[in-house]
């Protein structure tokens, strides 16, 4: 159970919001939690001035813009028999056209002022993000570390540690065209909202992730040593490589995927994992999640659940755990798909941004 006094926090266009325990039965998004303090006669210019659309104006006392809502996330807008819209309106004071099932049209908002549209997207905006954090996700933000020197050590590495380990089986291992870190996760529902993050890869690109870098392009990433994410080494589910600047002060790595990742969370496309401040750096190179799924097939078979187990790596750690992998130039950064893979056999890319030049 949450902590209530420590509820979880959502970033939605740059402000902060509360909600309330996301577990309570057959209320997975409290609305009242989140609006509570934003009656109409409340708003403050700094309140809707950070909410981007385009408003036309209509005639003298009509505004109106339109929002593409994706059709997943239309019956939480509605709420149940239409409560949610109709609150929104009435608070509002607009006029809230929402597309019929089939239709492809984005959303409507009509009011009397700017400000009384400007208040009706926030609001929706903020269901629609809310909505998206419990939805399984469906891309994640990557930077590649498949190099060739770092794949041809990485199946080295696997082959001496099939060899000398006992209890590790091939299964677990990541292809090693697929080696990545991994900077955050989202849900991406349509094409919009794909378009939308890769808007938002290419502006943190500019914005946040090149003025740290600038001064050390290109920046090299160096894959050495190993580590786990659980507290016994005889019990893992996730073996990594660790990663560290091999041309460029010590922590910039760090703090310019920190900036990236931070700069989908204020969008609300992202979580902190764990509340963690920081993203772990990691490149996975062996899960347990790997051989629940070659297994997965005959546990189907049984309508059993396919179950994680834990390996022993502790002969691993004790081996090779100084094992240098290699270095990569920090070439790009995708926006990759899950579970789809390219012709590289990387994971395929909705988006590619270059971090070569300025």
């Amino acid at each position: 159970m949450n902590d209530i006094l420590r509820p979880e926090l959502v970033w939605i266009e740059g402000r902060c919001y509360r909600i309330n325990d996301p577990t309570t039965e057959n209320s997975p998004f409290q609305e009242h939690d989140l609006y509570e303090n934003d009656t109409l006669n409340e708003f403050e210019e700094d309140d809707i001035d950070d909410v981007e659309c385009e408003i036309v104006q209509m005639d003298v006392d009509r505004f109106s813009t339109s929002l593409h809502v994706s059709k997943h996330y239309i019956g939480s807008v509605i709420g149940k028999k239409g409560a949610t819209k109709a609150r929104i309106c009435r608070d509002t004071r607009t006029d809230i056209k929402i597309p019929r099932q089939g239709e492809n049209k984005d959303i409507t908002i009509i009011g009397s002022s700017v400000a009384n549209v400007k208040a009706a997207v926030r609001r929706i905006n903020i269901i629609v993000m809310s909505s998206r954090m419990r939805q399984a996700y469906t891309h994640f933000v990557s930077i590649p570390m498949n190099s060739p020197e770092i794949v041809k050590n990485f199946e080295k590495f696997k082959e001496e540690v099939l060899r000398k380990c006992s209890g590790i089986d091939e299964s677990l291992f990541i292809s090693s065209a697929k080696l990545h870190i991994t900077v955050g996760v989202m849900c991406l529902m349509d094409n919009e909202e794909r378009l939308l993050a890769s808007k938002l890869l290419t502006e943190a690109k500019d914005k946040c992730i090149m003025p740290m870098l600038r001064d050390y392009l290109p920046l090299r990433i160096r894959l050495k040593g190993l580590s786990y994410m659980n507290d016994e080494p005889q019990a893992i589910h996730v073996l990594y490589g660790c990663v560290e600047e091999d041309s460029a002060p010590p922590g910039l790595l760090q703090r310019a995927v920190d900036a990236l990742h931070e700069y989908f969370y204020k969008a609300g496309f992202m979580e902190k994992e764990f509340n963690r401040d920081n993203v772990k750096l990691h490149v996975t190179l062996l899960n347990s999640k790997y051989r629940s799924k070659k297994n997965e097939k005959e546990q189907n078979a049984t309508n059993s659940r396919p179950q994680r187990e834990t390996f022993d790596g502790s002969e691993v750690l004790s081996t090779f755990g100084d094992f240098d992998f290699g270095v990569i130039e920090f070439n790009d950064i995708h926006l990759s798909q899950r579970s789809t893979v390219g012709p590289d056999g990387f994971y395929q890319p909705t988006c590619v941004i270059s971090c070569l030049s300025l």
